[in-house]
C-alpha cells in the first residue's frame, strides 16, 4: 500500500462526507430509505460486507468476485462465469439489502464494511449508450430505443416501423436532458445517479472505489476482506475487446450542441462534487467555445 494511495482513499473518504454535509445542509438527502430502494447493494454476512453496484463500473467482474464468495459456483476462477449467467441465472445466489426488515439492514449498515466503486460520469454515460445501443441488445433496442428514436427524430411518420437499432448518441442525450425522462420513468440504472443507485450519503461508506484506479482498489478491498488469497480479480485487459470509452469522449460529446452539455452537467453535477471528480475537459473544450 503506497503512501499516494492511502493519502487518495482518505481524501475520497474526506470529500464524499464533506459533499453529504453540503447536501444534507440543503435538504437533498433522504433521512431514510426504504429497503425497497437497496436492490443495488449486494449483503454477504459470512464477510460482513455490503457492496453496491453500479452498472458500467465493472460491474459483472464484481459480482463475479462475490458469486465466487457464496461458495455454490464450482470454480475459483472469476472468468468461468459467463457475463450472461452473472446477470440471470446466478444472480438468485447473491442476498441483496432490500430482502431485508428495516433493523436488519440498519444493523448491516452500523455493523458491516460497506464499498462501492463510481467512474467518470460522463464516460460512464458513454460507456452505457455504446454497450446499449451500439451493441447487439435487443432489451434496450425495443425497450428505449424506439422511444427515444421516436420522441427525438425528426421526420418519423407514425407509421414507420421502428426496431429501436440506430439510436445515434444526441438523441440519447435529448433522451436522458428531457424532462419528461426524468418525470415520467425515471432513468434506467444503467445511466440512474450514484445517488440513486447506492444513497452514498446515507450509507457512509467504508471505502470508495474509482473505476480510473480499479486494479488499485479491487486488491485493496480483497485484502481488507481477507480474500485476496483465494480470489484473483480479471485484469481489464482480459476481458475487453474494443476501444476504451475514455478515448471516444470527444468523439461523441464532440456532436452535442453546448446547450445540451450544460443540461447534461446540471444532472450529473452532485455526482461530480461527491466523488471528487474534476470538472469534464470535453466540457471546458466545447462550452469554452460557445
Amino acid at each position: 500500500e503506497t503512501l499516494d494511495l492511502k493519502q487518495i482513499r482518505a481524501e475520497r473518504q474526506f470529500n464524499l462526507e464533506k459533499g453529504c454535509k453540503h447536501l444534507k445542509d440543503e435538504g437533498l438527502v433522504q433521512e431514510n430509505v426504504p429497503p425497497e430502494k437497496l436492490g443495488h447493494v449486494i449483503v454477504n454476512d459470512q464477510y460482513r460486507v455490503l457492496f453496491c453496484y453500479v452498472p458500467k463500473v465493472a460491474c459483472t467482474n464484481l459480482k463475479r468476485v462475490f458469486l465466487l464468495l457464496t461458495g455454490k459456483m464450482n470454480t475459483t476462477k472469476p472468468l468461468d462465469l459467463k457475463s450472461k449467467d452473472v446477470h440471470f441465472a446466478y444472480d438468485k445466489y447473491l442476498t441483496y439489502l432490500d430482502s431485508f426488515t428495516p433493523e436488519e439492514v440498519e444493523y448491516r449498515i452500523k455493523n458491516y464494511r460497506k464499498y462501492i466503486f463510481v467512474r467518470e460520469p460522463l464516460e460512464r454515460l458513454l460507456s452505457a449508450y455504446r454497450n446499449k445501443f451500439m451493441e447487439k441488445s435487443e432489451y434496450f433496442h425495443k425497450r428505449y430505443g424506439r422511444r427515444i428514436i421516436k420522441r427525438f427524430r425528426e421526420g418519423v411518420s407514425k407509421e414507420e416501423k421502428i426496431v429501436g437499432n440506430d439510436v445515434k448518441f444526441f438523441e440519447f442525450v435529448q433522451y436522458i436532458t428531457d424532462p419528461d425522462t426524468i418525470r415520467q420513468e425515471g432513468y434506467n440504472e444503467h445511466w440512474a445517479h450514484y445517488s440513486a443507485l447506492c444513497h452514498p450519503c446515507w450509507m457512509n461508506y467504508d471505502f470508495v472505489g474509482k473505476y480510473e484506479t480499479l486494479d488499485d482498489d479491487v486488491d485493496y478491498v480483497l485484502k481488507d476482506m481477507h480474500i485476496n488469497d483465494f480470489v484473483k480479480f480479471p485484469q481489464r485487459g482480459a476481458t475487453y475487446k474494443k476501444k476504451k470509452t475514455k478515448d471516444e469522449l470527444y468523439k461523441f460529446y464532440g456532436q452535442i450542441p453546448p446547450k445540451y452539455l450544460r443540461k447534461l452537467w446540471k444532472i450529473f453535477v452532485n455526482d461530480y462534487k461527491l466523488f471528487d471528480y474534476p470538472y469534464p475537459g470535453v466540457l471546458q473544450k466545447y462550452l469554452m467555445q460557445s
